[in-house]
């Protein structure tokens, strides 16, 4: 045997020996955003209650199993064991459709997910979308079916750079230095945690890119500040010997009926 067939063939057994390893059972991770009871405005970011309900249960009855985010933070830093089929729930921004829709499905259909906001938002309007208060969002964490984490204190937009605006967290505008930038940053995803931690009492250690966007800057600061969960928009499942900073996820289209969702999950790499 070769020397590079015998790293190879020792690197494989690590791997398929610990419980760190190529996992029988990887995560799927789904995303959702708005929920609106108007069919006519389904669409990749929007879905309607039904549709939302019957997707749930179609996973549910072809054995995917929801399960907290701490049981998934667990499993990839302590090996915890999980269901067969394991699934992460994941609504981003925290608008007031998650509380008014979603939850009570969420609660009816006995599955977890966790609200991933932008702290500055609660209560507020800032564009299309009311999103829910605090007061709300301590009620949907005391019935034990949902987390809250973080997306920004206000980060989730655009930042002037120059002739063009671009995404917050990954822009330097025109006016800035790379260290005035990374100030910024730090501060911004510091406040999240202090906000998040004050209004909830939270136990804080997940986190979502907004857009999916992120650098090296943004998950250094997010890693020193506590964030050991991190999502990215990519499809993909997750294996236990996977970066936990750049956590793969499905977006659930609101345009999927429960059979196609099944479908996409059954196909994810």
């Amino acid at each position: 045997m070769n020397v590079r067939l015998a790293v190879l063939t020792l690197l494989v057994l690590m791997l398929t020996s610990s419980s760190y390893g190529l996992d029988k059972n990887p995560v799927t991770v789904l995303m959702y955003h708005h929920f609106d009871e108007d069919p006519t405005k389904s669409s990749s970011a929007v879905i309607h209650p039904e549709t939302f309900r019957e997707q749930l249960i179609t996973l549910k009855e072809a054995g995917y199993t929801s399960i907290p985010e701490r049981d998934f933070y667990d499993h990839l830093y302590y090996g915890k064991e999980l269901p067969a089929l394991p699934l992460v729930i994941t609504i981003d921004d925290g608008y007031l459709s998650n509380y008014e829709i979603a939850y009570p499905i969420l609660k009816e259909l006995e599955m977890y997910a966790t609200i991933y906001v932008v702290t500055s938002y609660r209560g507020e309007k800032p564009g299309w979308n009311e999103h829910f208060s605090w007061e709300q969002a301590r009620e949907m964490k005391e019935s034990g079916w949902i987390e809250i984490q973080g997306h920004t204190h206000n980060g989730h937009g655009d930042i002037a750079a120059g002739r063009k605006n671009g995404p917050f967290l990954v822009t330097i505008a025109a006016e800035e230095t790379k260290e005035v930038y990374q100030e910024r940053i730090y501060k911004d995803l510091t406040e999240a945690k202090q906000v998040l931690e004050k209004e909830i009492d939270n136990e804080f250690y997940s986190f979502a890119f907004p857009f999916g966007l992120y650098n090296k800057d943004v998950v250094r600061f997010a890693e020193e500040i506590g964030y050991e969960l991190m999502y990215t928009v990519k499809p993909g499942r997750t294996f236990s010997y996977q970066n936990p900073h750049t956590i793969k996820r499905l977006n659930a289209s609101g345009e999927y009926s429960g059979e196609e969702l099944l479908k996409a999950v059954k196909s994810l790499p």
